[in-house]
């Protein structure tokens, strides 16, 4: 097997390494640099690649994931063909606007869950309760079967193919999550906890009728917000930051830092010794 541009790292990659998702839009992108032979790839290319995503209207933070896959998919290669390609895309970050992340207040919580049941859409009020009461990914949910799901037990299992960090992650059910699904459970129509009933497959996207419900609103969220509520709302409940990130399923606590600012009490409290 050659390994002549980088999209052949990349192809290797999504084959060998990667599991459900293969993130083919970015590989997508990334061929961009298939005009240069992998061995003649620089940092100069890379700046290249910068200034030509931003004139799309890309954000630094959507071309450092981009130029994080690149370096996965050599450094996956180099590991597992014991070679040694050069990788420019080492040490390349481009610096990230300083994004705090929006969560919902309960009235908002509440006010969507009601706008959803107004015009009917009850699947879409279920999946909602649940991104929020779990910190679910969409994909995790859409993914979701009802044999990883076991309400004894007060968890469901996210198999490692559908995780973002490659892990089996349990999500540990709170009173509200575990009614809904033993409510969805007694009038379950197949295998999957959300399913189109008319293609027998797992729901692809609620994002069309979520548009929809969302115009009726005077606020806006999106369904990767409802994570950050779930995080939000933990860490202003007093809980510590290192059980967000294990409910989370984040990989270092650096990523769970983000929330640790909300922890209001602790960090007033913290403020009277000193007067």
């Amino acid at each position: 097997m050659q390994f002549i541009k980088l999209s052949d790292c990349i192809n290797y990659y999504q084959t060998y390494q990667l599991t459900k998702h293969k993130y083919q839009w970015r590989a997508n992108h990334l061929k961009f640099f298939d005009v240069v032979p992998l061995s003649d790839l620089k940092k100069f290319h890379i700046k290249q690649y910068h200034i030509f995503r931003q004139s799309q209207g890309v954000s630094n933070a959507t071309i450092n994931r981009e130029i994080s896959f690149a370096r996965a998919a050599i450094n996956c290669v180099n590991n597992d063909n014991e070679l040694q390609l050069y990788n420019a895309f080492c040490h390349s970050k481009f610096i990230e606007n300083d994004v705090i992340p929006h969560f919902l207040t309960l009235g908002q919580y509440e006010a969507l869950l009601k706008k959803c049941l107004e015009m009917g859409y009850h699947d879409l009020h279920d999946f909602i309760v649940l991104l929020t009461m779990t910190g679910c990914r969409p994909s995790e949910i859409y993914s979701l079967t009802w044999d990883n799901v076991y309400l004894d037990r007060h968890y469901f299992i996210v198999r490692n193919c559908w995780s973002k960090s490659k892990r089996t992650m349990f999500k540990y059910l709170n009173e509200a999550a575990m009614e809904l699904l033993a409510s969805r459970l007694a009038n379950r129509a197949g295998d999957w906890v959300f399913m189109n009933t008319k293609t027998k497959k797992p729901m692809g996207s609620y994002h069309k009728i979520f548009n929809k419900v969302r115009s009726q609103l005077d606020f806006y969220c999106t369904f990767y917000e409802l994570r950050h509520t779930y995080a939000s709302w933990l860490v202003q409940g007093s809980i510590s930051i290192y059980t967000v990130k294990e409910l989370l399923g984040h990989r270092d606590i650096a990523s769970t830092m983000r929330y640790a600012h909300l922890d209001y009490a602790t960090y007033c409290n913290a403020l009277k010794v000193i007067g």
